[in-house]
């Protein structure tokens, strides 16, 4: 699909592949002028012309903007491949899925797994109000990251492409 080097809307520098899953791949990439590191969410080719993939895709980035929660990952921009496929653009977050922490660290602790859950609900709540249901909420679209330099432990919830608005 996309190759080390390539640049999307002469802005988005691919640097790596970071994961592939049922309907695309992510990159991450750089942001030419400013230097900034993104996340890149490529719907797969052979998908692009389906209407419905399409519109899951599409549904995520409207999903994510609509709700305006900062536990949940925003999508910064949009775009779309010359073959077709389109793609969203979001914040690189270093980190790790839940299911990678709660493989290697299970059991958590109580006060952090209440934490962790109190942070997610707080995003599905933001994304009731917004009257969207998520749809596919499980440990591997839930990101554990760290806020700022204190080492808090923050959640954002990831893939909106199923969900109902």
């Amino acid at each position: 699909m996309l190759k080390i080097g390539d640049v999307l809307d002469r802005k988005y520098r691919i640097i790596r592949l970071i994961g592939e899953g049922g309907m695309g791949a992510v990159y991450e990439a750089e942001h030419e002028a400013i230097r900034r590191r993104v996340a890149i969410k490529v719907l797969f080719a052979g998908l692009a012309h389906d209407a419905d993939a399409v519109l899951r895709f599409h549904r995520e980035a409207q999903a994510a903007g609509r709700c305006g929660h900062d536990n949940i990952c925003e999508v910064i921009d949009i775009g779309q491949l010359p073959v077709g496929s389109p793609y969203l653009v979001m914040p690189l977050l270093k980190g790790e899925p839940l299911s990678e922490t709660i493989r290697r660290e299970a059991p958590l602790t109580p006060d952090r797994a209440v934490d962790l859950a109190t942070q997610v609900l707080g995003a599905l709540g933001a994304a009731h109000r917004a009257q969207i249901v998520h749809r596919d909420l499980k440990p591997d679209n839930l990101f554990v990251t760290r806020l700022g330099d204190r080492g808090i432990e923050f959640v954002k919830v990831l893939d909106f492409g199923i969900s109902k608005i």
